[in-house]
């Protein structure tokens, strides 16, 4: 009768391995997005940090015990990095973490020149 205890932590194990690929897509999704944001033209990587924190906020408040969002940024690249703390379904299993680092191009306006 050993078997179904067993089974039982199996499934739940399954079931955390899930919440965390699941959280990955979200934090990875919260990146991409996030980077976008902060590169159209006239933003800035704050923007693209306010988007990422509100897409976490919005889709992942249940999914991860806590999370960061940090973005950079250069003269031609805004980048977004977006970090969580995937929830336990059970105290004996591992913690997961989850991270996603996402680039865009700035936008910028090039006019076009006549040729002489």
């Amino acid at each position: 009768m050993i078997v179904v205890p067993v089974v039982v932590i199996a499934m739940m194990f399954l079931v955390q391995a899930g919440l965390a690929y699941h959280a990955r897509q979200v934090v990875a999704g919260a990146a991409q997005d996030g980077a976008a944001s902060g590169a159209r033209h006239g933003a800035s990587s704050a923007a693209g940090q306010a988007t990422a924190e509100a897409l976490i906020t919005a889709a992942a408040a249940q999914l991860l015990t806590s999370h960061s969002v940090t973005p950079s940024a250069t003269a031609e690249t805004v980048t977004i990095t977006v970090t969580g703390t995937v929830v336990k379904v059970l105290p004996l299993f591992p913690t997961f973490i989850v991270t996603a680092t996402s680039s865009a191009s700035i936008e910028q306006f090039r006019p076009q020149v006549a040729a002489p």
